[in-house]
């Protein structure tokens, strides 16, 4: 769902490939809403980047624009997605953005919690799932598809690459050749 009313419009969208960054912390700019794919928000330090949440359809990200505030995280593509900055021009128009936007954010703490949380195969399953369910895929077709890089989905569930490429080659069934039965053998 776009927010979008009489006084809050929504401008065009930015098509972005798995990886491209949508924006970096530190910079301003507009409130953002996804409305295709699946984002990854982290928080860039010393160390290098740390995963903070994924942002699905319809979750917004930079909702700090709201307070007058630079972005806190960098928010980049985790598969090809699409977003939308929000025009908010009405008193209104803000105040539904920012309980869309506290609402999002207690769904997207839980989210986080389980992906990282239990046994490497249910944080890659859960991811896995989450991902479906952000393209609007079946599990399957996901599994099948062209995934996110790996290290990007070890970093997300919390582990290493190694450890993942385990969980993902006991969680995607090997495809067998299907066998033909001959007429003589019925």
């Amino acid at each position: 769902m776009v927010i979008q009313n009489d006084s809050n419009k929504a401008r065009e969208a930015r098509v972005l490939a798995m990886g491209e960054c949508l924006f970096e912390a530190g910079h301003a700019g507009p409130v953002w809403q996804v409305t295709r794919g699946m984002l990854r928000l982290e928080r860039i330090g010393e160390e290098g980047a740390s995963f903070v949440q994924l942002a699905l359809p319809g979750d917004l990200v930079g909702v700090e624009a709201l307070c007058a505030e630079p972005y806190a995280f960098s928010v980049a593509a985790v598969v090809d997605s699409e977003a939308v900055a929000l025009v908010l021009d009405s008193d209104a128009a803000r105040h539904q953005t920012l309980a869309h936007a506290f609402l999002q954010q207690q769904r997207r703490t839980a989210e986080a919690v389980r992906l990282r949380s239990g046994s490497v195969a249910s944080r890659v399953e859960h991811f896995l799932g989450t991902l479906a369910q952000a393209s609007g895929a079946l599990t399957q077709r996901v599994r099948d598809a062209e995934l996110p890089y790996l290290r990007d989905i070890a970093q997300i569930v919390d582990s290493a690459p190694e450890s993942v490429c385990r969980a993902m080659s006991g969680l995607v069934a090997p495809r067998r050749p299907r066998r033909h039965r001959s007429p003589a053998a019925a």
